[in-house]
């Protein structure tokens, strides 16, 4: 039996997870006995830090032992504490949930849990088997109309405003186009709006509702204001003012390469990127992307100062491979004169924000 899936759209069965009396996470296997994983309650990452970690393993060796994936966490109950992974208390009884959705939330409330991929169960999300043999014909998908989503004229546009007061994009018109634009700085949360957004919007434009009613209608509550073209809006959504700067170490392949830095300049950034204040601590290192023959050590905290918010291994890819960081950060830094600023409590919090809202403080799935 191979290892148990990550994923699943099916129910579950889920068990609490302790330790020094504190509830770490949850175990979850799903009903069809082929998925299993663990569920790392955030606020704990510091106590167990390595949980995912020795439960991945755990489940790991309980696949290769064709173990079905309840049994596999159920042989948990009341097994001595591990200092790094905790214990299932004994006496617990399996409790059930519609989907592994159900126990995310449970573990951390504050979090939208992991839609995963688009093939689950050997499924699509609407139930289509995969295997064609299984008397499908074959798959077509074919995404209903909608407005255009560009303009070349000025545009309307209305916030989409969460519950807490995050703005989260903008829903905008203009002539008969319409559509919305996500603010990156609402993290997934911005970027998430949009599955319902955009099928509320295909939804008026069969119902042939102009474009500008379409925005008022989804953003009723919400001032109407206006753009000279749909690019000033995108500039508008794109400035960070509800969190910090997120950056990567990796340049993306689909933007131009990153300028190299001056020898004269890289120590300077160097001990900027490695001085500046942890906004989130490191744990187990992470594999080297840039030569996969090296040993895991590439550092898997982050640090920030106040502005800006970045892996260490920011630094580690630098100095190892000599690979820029984002030229935005490198220009921040040149204005910083290379100088690390205090980074206040407050600045400290909006950096596990930033972090928590674009999904890199959630548990690492089990594979």
């Amino acid at each position: 039996m191979p290892k148990y899936e990550p994923f699943t759209r099916k129910p579950v069965e889920y068990l609490p997870v302790v330790l020094g009396g504190q509830t770490i996470g949850y175990l979850w296997a799903s009903e069809t006995d082929t998925a299993a994983s663990f569920v790392r309650r955030l606020e704990t990452a510091r106590l167990a830090f390595e949980a995912p970690l020795v439960w991945s393993e755990r489940l790991t060796e309980a696949g290769e032992q064709d173990l079905p994936a309840r049994e596999a966490i159920r042989r948990w109950i009341g097994a001595p504490e591990d200092p790094r992974a905790g214990a299932v208390p004994a006496g617990v009884t399996p409790q059930r949930a519609d989907s592994p959705a159900v126990v995310q939330r449970l573990a951390n409330p504050d979090l939208a849990p992991s839609t995963g991929p688009l093939i689950q169960d050997g499924e699509f999300p609407d139930g289509t088997p995969v295997d064609r043999s299984r008397g499908w014909g074959p798959l077509h998908v074919e995404m209903p109309a909608s407005y255009p989503a560009q303009t070349a004229g000025p545009v309307v546009y209305r916030a989409v405003v969460a519950e807490s007061g995050l703005i989260l994009g903008y829903l905008w018109a203009s002539g008969d186009a319409a559509s919305y634009v996500a603010r990156p700085d609402a993290g997934l949360d911005g970027t998430n709006r949009s599955v319902v957004l955009y099928p509320a919007l295909r939804e008026a434009f069969a119902q042939g509702v102009p474009a500008v009613q379409a925005i008022r209608s989804l953003a009723p509550d919400a001032d109407e204001a206006h753009a000279p073209s749909l690019d000033d809006l995108i500039a508008l959504a794109s400035r960070y003012e509800q969190s910090l700067r997120l950056t990567f170490p990796l340049p993306d392949p689909a933007l131009p390469p990153r300028p190299p830095l001056a020898p004269a300049e890289r120590d300077t950034v160097l001990a900027y990127l490695e001085q500046a204040s942890v906004a989130f601590p490191a744990g187990a290192p992470g594999p080297d992307l840039e030569d996969a023959a090296r040993p895991a050590v590439v550092p898997s905290g982050y640090r920030t100062d106040g502005t800006w918010v970045w892996p260490e291994a920011t630094a580690y890819y630098l100095r190892a491979h000599a690979v820029s960081p984002d030229p935005d950060l490198v220009a921040h830094i040149r204005a910083n004169a290379g100088h690390v600023p205090e980074v206040s409590k407050d600045s400290l919090s909006a950096a596990l924000r930033t972090l928590k809202s674009n999904g890199l403080l959630t548990s690492p799935p089990i594979t």
